[in-house]
């Protein structure tokens, strides 16, 4: 049986001790993700956490705090080791925070992502068993706004717009390359290979899609398949449609 899947934001702003009165603008897509990590834990016995990181590092189950970002607020499992401020990468703090949030008691891993999507070992990222929750922490293009983090970019506007049909109807991830992404700040890329890659031909059961600070915020669930099905499906994997960046 394959993994359920879930896409999360890696956004520090939407963790209200981090960002005050901003945060309020998510709370209804926030308690959304967190009912899709519900949903996705019922028959989950651990989490692997899927993102990008500069050091390229792997975790085990640990506890941190993100005071990193200005307030020292403990994620993790209680009951895990802490580990030592600065060894958690960006992607695992938001990750754990969520699944903090939405009251999940499962052990959890991270496996940072290289540029082309694949796992520490340079493989195509993969979860054996269906006892894994697979999160991965992505963002959209951060220049959909004038207030966004990079100028407002209509390529990123389409980009994101793409994505979110994407998560909607499945097929092809729309993706305009390396050097484009950068430039409209899709620098979350390589991690939406990896979700590609993880989930294939299946469609999300549910999803969400929001941009309050000029960032495109997505989240997206997708259910397991059995085993049989899965060996089907392994030998067409989704892969990634050449993009232009003009409107889907």
């Amino acid at each position: 049986m394959s993994s359920p899947v879930v896409l999360i934001p890696g956004a520090p702003v939407l963790v209200p001790e981090l960002s005050g009165a901003a945060a309020v603008e998510s709370t209804r897509e926030v308690e959304m993700l967190c009912e899709q990590l519900r949903r996705a834990s019922v028959s989950a016995s651990r989490v692997v956490v899927v993102g990008t990181d500069p050091q390229r590092r792997t975790l085990q189950d640990v506890s941190s705090s993100l005071r990193r970002w200005g307030a020292d607020v403990r994620v993790g499992r209680p009951s895990a080791p802490s580990a030592p401020q600065g060894s958690v990468p960006d992607a695992a703090l938001i990750a754990w925070w969520m699944l903090d949030r939405a009251g999940s008691g499962l052990p959890r891993t991270f496996e940072a992502v290289d540029e082309q999507g694949r796992i520490a070992n340079s493989t195509p990222v993969k979860v054996s068993g269906g006892d894994a929750l697979v999160v991965v922490v992505a963002d959209g293009p951060a220049s959909l706004t004038p207030r966004a983090p990079v100028p407002e970019d209509p390529r990123g506007v389409a980009l994101d717009a793409a994505l979110t049909a994407w998560l909607r109807d499945g097929g092809a991830l729309p993706d305009p390359g390396p050097a484009a992404s950068a430039e409209v700040g899709w620098w979350s890329r390589p991690s939406w290979l990896a979700l590609a890659g993880l989930v294939g031909d299946r469609t999300a059961v549910d999803t969400v899609s929001w941009a309050p600070f000029g960032v495109g915020y997505h989240a997206a669930r997708w259910e397991p398949i059995p085993s049989r099905a899965t060996s089907a499906a392994g030998s067409s994997a989704t892969g990634c449609a050449a993009y232009d960046g003009g409107p889907r």
